[in-house]
């Protein structure tokens, strides 16, 4: 190894390698994963709609951000989709093989979760071009493998990063992992919409 940014771009050829993605993008959180999927599409006056029954933090990012938020009431298993964007919250959902080509699947890596590393998400996609600019976005805006005063294309960026030691974590996890698990639903989560906060969303 040859810095502490090398464990994280190992734990992303892991992922890619169990789940069948081309691409994988490691972040501190799945809620930060959404967010920075959607920030890259760019369009916040389209309706995003979310299910009634998912984890609270999704429609408050999004809404805090300035997003169009609605909710609906949806059943679903394992996944569900953003708004109509390819963007799919897979918190639940992490599987062996379970990359699907078209999708940027958004993954958790709570202690709770599949892999469970404690802290930690990943984005999963087959577009380079977005491929490339969220590795910019999730670490301020830069090449994470080079100094700030040594990257002349630094961008406007997110402080997304996920740490060396939960890569390392997660890459030690990975080699433990069966290929089966049991996926989560709807039925997990209560009807956020019943929420005060988030009534007007609904």
């Amino acid at each position: 190894m040859k810095n502490n940014n090398d464990f994280i771009e190992l734990f992303e050829q892991r992922l890619c390698e169990y789940t069948g993605a081309p691409y994988a993008v490691a972040v501190d959180r799945c809620t930060n994963a959404i967010l920075l999927a959607m920030e890259y599409r760019g369009n916040k006056r389209q309706k995003v709609i979310l299910p009634t029954h998912t984890y609270l933090s999704v429609p408050m990012t999004l809404i805090n951000y300035g997003y169009n938020v609605w909710l609906e009431y949806s059943e679903w298993s394992g996944s569900y989709q953003i708004g109509s964007t390819n963007v799919h919250d897979y918190a639940v959902g992490f599987k062996h093989n379970m990359y699907v080509p078209g999708q940027v699947q958004c993954l958790s890596f709570h202690q709770k979760k599949a892999l469970p590393i404690g802290k930690g998400g990943a984005i999963l996609l087959d577009d380079p071009v977005m491929y490339a600019k969220l590795k910019r976005m999730r670490h301020d805006g830069r090449d994470s493998a080079i100094g700030v005063d040594h990257d002349p294309d630094i961008i406007m960026g997110y402080h997304m990063n996920m740490s060396p030691d939960e890569a390392a974590r997660g890459i030690l996890l990975l080699n433990q992992l069966s290929g089966s698990s049991i996926p989560g639903s709807f039925r997990d989560y209560p009807d956020i919409s019943k929420l005060s906060c988030l009534k007007d969303y609904s």
